[in-house]
This record gives C-alpha cells, structure tokens and sequence, in this order.
C-alpha cells in the first residue's frame, strides 16, 4: 500500500514538473512533490552549483529559513550535500549519528547560517541526498531531504526512488532553464533593440542595462569622466585609485576581457568591460554589484549586445562634436588666412564666450609627427581630438580649434590672469598626453592677447615664431609666449647671416679665445645684472674679485678700455644674438622658465 502511494506521487510529480517551465516555479514544485514522493520527509533543500564560484548555494528550501540559508556555500566534498556533488552518487544518512557525522565539516561561516536558518540548533534524524545531473552526465546541483522530529529512519527504498525523482527532476530542471534563457535572450533582445531604433540616449542605454542585469551600472570615457549611471538614487562610489587602475588597465595597458575588481566595503565587486571602437578602447562600461552576485551567461549576452550600442552612441555624440568643430574651426581658419575676414568674424562672434572685458588669445600646438606611418596618424587625430574636447569643457569659455595635420591651434576667450593660467595648463595637458601616449614632443607658442578679432591673424603669427624659437633652441614640451620672448622676439624676423656677422664683429675674438665660455657667462651676467659687480657675483657664485679679474681679460680681448653706453648696448646686444643663434656655452636659463603672460 506504502508502495503503491509513492509510485503515484512519483507519477504525479512527473507530470507536474514537466507541465511547469519557469524555472522559479519548477524548482518550488520540486522540492513540494519530492517530499511527497518520500514518505515522512518534512524539510528539503535543492543546491545548484555555481562553477565560476566552485560552490554549491541553496536555490530552494521548505523547513528553512531561506534569508540565512541563502548564505550557505558548500564547498564540493563540505557536508551532505557537498560530499554527494563530490561523489556524484547518493548517499543515506540513516541515523542521528550519521548526519551529525556528514555535517562535521561544515565551514564557521556555513555552521552559523545553518544554525540561523532553523529555528533551535538541532541535526535531521535522517536524510537522503541525492545529485541532479544535467543530460551531458555534469552534475548541476544535490537534492537533500530531512526528516526532523520523527521516529522513523531512510531506508535503501527510499534512496532508489528519490534518484528516480531526481533523474525525472533533472530533465524538467534542463527544459526549464532552456525556456527561461530563450525567454530572456528575447527580452533582452527586445530592450536593447527597442532603445536603439528609438535613439535612445546614453542615459537611456545605461538604464536598460541596467534593468536587466538588476546591478548598477557606470559608463566612463577614455579621460575617467563619468558620462551616465543608473540607477541614480543608489551611487556606489568608486575611488580614484580604482578609477585610475581601471583606466590604466584598459585604455593605456590595453589588457583584453573582463576586469574584476572589489570594492572597498569588500561585499561589492566591479566588472569593467572596454567599449571599442575598431580595436581601440574609447569608452568603460562598469558593472557593479553583490560579491556573490556573479554575472551569469545570459548577463554576459546582455553586455555584448549592449556595447554595440555604447559604441554607435559614442560615434553620434563623437560626430555631432566633431561637426561643431569643423565649422567653427573653419570659421577661424578663414578669420586667420582670409583675405578680407570680416564675415568670417562676425560668424565667429556668435560662437564665442565674449563680454566687454574679454581679450583673446592664440595659441598653437605643433607636434613631432614626421615619422609616424599615415593609418596611425588618422587614429592619433581621432583620440587627440578628444583629448582636446575633454580638456576645452573644463574651461569656463571654452575654445575654438582646428586642426591640419596634428598640429592645432586655438583661439581662447580670456578675460584674466587665472584663465590664462587655466590655458597655459591646459596646453602642457595636450602636450604631455601626447607625449605619454605616443612618445612624440610637441610645442605650444602663444601670441600676444588681443582685444579685436582682427588682429588674430597677427596673434598667429607670433605664436608660429615663439614655436620656431623653442624648435631653434631645442625646448620641446614647453608652453611659451610671445611676450616672454624679450628681444630674442626681434631675431625671429632677420637672416641668420646678417646675425652671425653682427656677433663676430663685436665679440668674434671672444668667442674665438674662450674654449670654456666661462668669460662670455660672466661678462652675460654682469651686463645682465645692470654692470654691477656684487649681484654679478652672488649669482655666478664666485668672489667680486674673480669677476674683475674676468672682465679685465674680456676687455683686453675685445680692445676696450671702458664701457661706454654704446659698447654695453651694442656687446650685450651681441651676447643675446649669440646665445640665440647658440654659438657659446653659455646659456640664458630664464628662457627655460614656465610662460610668462605679459599684462
């Protein structure tokens, strides 16, 4: 009669499993109908595997308290359930001994969820546990079952008919995993698809991702600046640390597949997947969530067709920025090369941040590019230019651009000392991110503020000469202005010739007679410190008498007997020249300084 009962319930419990197909309700009508089949079981639990993890985690549970078993993770070989996955066989715990035996090595951690997840500290009187082996042979979860508070002891019965349950459970378990992640492969589908043929925003996108992994998630630019996140009332801060690891991991190490990283608090993990385009990284999708929430496969499919995504709404905002900077930036080139830029002038005007107080400033960067292959160049132009609309947006006024060949230049609002200040930094910011990621140097020269757009053209023209001098004096990754040039600005404008001849008639026999230049550094100094001895000194580092002595040979090689006005202007005139066209050891250090703006 016993018999009889429990072969109906099998049969029952078949045929409802395989009329289930969401995989939440098939696993709930498992555990009920499986403690129907065995007769005097009141308490189950179903353990599915996770192999990223290497652990078995209680999916189901009747007779539990699921809130703290839901914490449990068995190690293969770890108590019941563990040693049954490990040997792939089931096993009868008959007697009180024996379970307290099969859950002797239960981890602290485990130990103290299972407690909790009961309401007295007590062991099953009996248990079964049985593996659930998916059609490929692989085992994919244990089903254990209890009796607690009953007299009555598992027999080999009992065994034999929960593995014919749970071989009949095990195909259900299969089909309705199949059904769910078809279903879900569509959903997802469906979202992703729906946001992009509607143009849905980046905000959008990130959104819907989100919703569908059920975890946060930030997407970054190549520069760490945040672009979109959602959701936004629950903000996981990142670090800057972790923020520059993972930017360096991805866009300059380059490093291909998933990133994992945990955050502070030590429960939250990171996932960094790179949004590329071609084969460069342009973007970081971020996914945070519960450490022992891992991605599963179907959130992976998510993220793949996602990026895609990220990737055309990273092209369309790329494209309408790169639209506004062909027009404005032609618009500059006009007012610069036109012959009568009046037009192009007004245009400009509407485009720029202006206001009675405001001057402008050009400025140009000239990059070292000659021997970079021509596909290469097309990808460099690609990043420096937005390199160059992510530095511009930390400006107040922000900036006209174009751009030929690599090399830039800017027209800047500037109405004080502090944006200038802001500009010059924003130049050594280009120049060291090109430098950094092509191991190219590069120079930026600035022409004098002005207050008219007409004279932009000339402002150009003394930025392309502060670059010439740096080139000349070989000063690369240097920001320099025009101003800061002194007199050497007037050497830009005269043949070379004409200048070496100059030099070799005032000092050509000190040059000729001083190996060492020690001479020629301590008469440049002295004239430089307005022929005073003792400044002269303190900064040559020498004793008063030593200049004299110097001097005194200078005047014997030049033929002087004393400095009159004109010999001073006209030897301290030929000393500028010499240095500038580099023909002594000596050298004007205070050219090497940072940029000096003149009001």
């Amino acid at each position: 009669m016993k018999t009889e009962k429990q072969v109906t319930s099998l049969m029952k419990s078949i045929r409802v499993l395989s009329s289930t197909r969401e995989l939440p309700d098939v696993l709930h009508q498992l555990l009920e109908e499986a403690l129907q089949v065995i007769d005097g079981s009141t308490a189950g639990v179903l353990f599915l595997y996770d192999d990223i993890q290497n652990v078995l985690y209680a999916e189901k549970a009747i007779g539990f308290n699921m809130d703290a078993l839901g914490n449990v993770r068995l190690k293969p070989g770890e108590g019941m359930s563990g040693k049954t996955f490990q040997q792939q066989q089931g096993s009868i715990y008959a007697l009180l001994d024996d379970t307290k035996q099969g859950m002797a090595n239960l981890s602290t951690h485990n130990a103290t969820f299972y407690r909790q997840s009961l309401e007295a500290l007590t062991y099953p009187v009996s248990a079964i546990s049985v593996p659930l082996h998916h059609s490929d042979g692989t085992c994919i979860g244990v089903l254990t079952v209890d009796i607690f508070e009953r007299n009555r002891q598992f027999e080999q019965y009992d065994l034999e008919l929960l593995e014919t349950f749970a071989r009949q459970a095990s195909i259900a378990i299969e089909n309705a995993r199949l059904f769910s992640q078809n279903k879900r492969i569509q959903e997802i589908h469906q979202a992703l698809s729906r946001v992009s043929l509607t143009y849905g925003g980046l905000h959008d996108i990130t959104a819907v991702l989100a919703r569908l992994l059920s975890k946060e998630v930030v997407v970054l630019n190549e520069f760490a600046e945040e672009l979109s996140r959602f959701p936004h009332h629950h903000q996981c801060t990142i670090p800057p640390k972790l923020v520059s690891d993972m930017t360096h991991s991805i866009f300059v190490a380059k490093q291909a597949g998933i990133k994992t990283w945990s955050l502070e608090d030590s429960k939250t993990e990171l996932y960094a997947f790179p949004i590329k385009m071609d084969t460069e990284p342009i973007g970081l999708l971020a996914i945070i969530g519960k450490k022992d929430a891992l991605l599963d496969p179907l959130d992976q499919v998510a993220i793949e067709q996602a990026l895609p995504i990220f990737v055309m709404e990273f092209n369309q905002r790329e494209k309408q920025d790169v639209d506004d900077f062909m027009y404005t930036g032609r618009l500059l080139e006009m007012v610069i090369h036109a012959a009568q830029p009046e037009g192009a002038i007004q245009e400009l005007l509407l485009h720029l941040s202006t206001g009675i107080d405001h001057d402008y400033v050009v400025a140009k960067i000239q990059l070292e590019h000659g021997s970079v292959p021509g596909p290469l160049t097309n990808r460099m132009k690609q990043q420096l230019i937005r390199k160059v609309y992510y530095e511009l947006s930390k400006l107040q006024h922000g900036a006209i651009v174009y751009e030929r060949h690599l090399d830039l230049t800017f027209l800047f609002p500037a109405s004080s000392k502090q944006a200038l200040t802001h500009i010059e930094a924003c130049l050594h910011e280009l120049l060291r991110y090109a430098n950094e990621k092509w191991k190219i140097n590069g120079y930026a020269g600035l022409g004098r503020r002005v207050k008219r757009l007409l004279d932009v053209k000339e402002a150009h023209t003394e930025a392309i000469r502060t670059i010439h001098y740096m080139q000349r004096k070989h000063q690369p990754q240097q920001v320099l202005a025009y101003e800061a040039l002194g007199p050497y600005r007037l050497f830009l404008h005269m043949n070379d010739n004409d200048l070496h001849h100059y030099v070799s008639d005032k000092i050509g026999n000190l040059l000729d007679h001083d190996p060492t230049g020690e001479l020629l550094k301590t008469l440049f100094v002295y004239m430089e410190q307005g022929q005073r001895l003792k400044e002269a000194s303190l900064v040559l580092f020498v004793h008063v008498n030593t200049v004299k002595y110097r001097l005194k040979k200078v005047n014997e090689l030049l033929h002087i007997n004393q400095f009159t006005v004109e010999h001073s202007f006209e030897i301290h005139l030929a000393l500028k020249i010499a240095n500038y066209l580099e023909l002594s050891l000596f050298s004007d250090d205070r050219q090497k300084g940072p940029v000096n703006f003149v009001e």
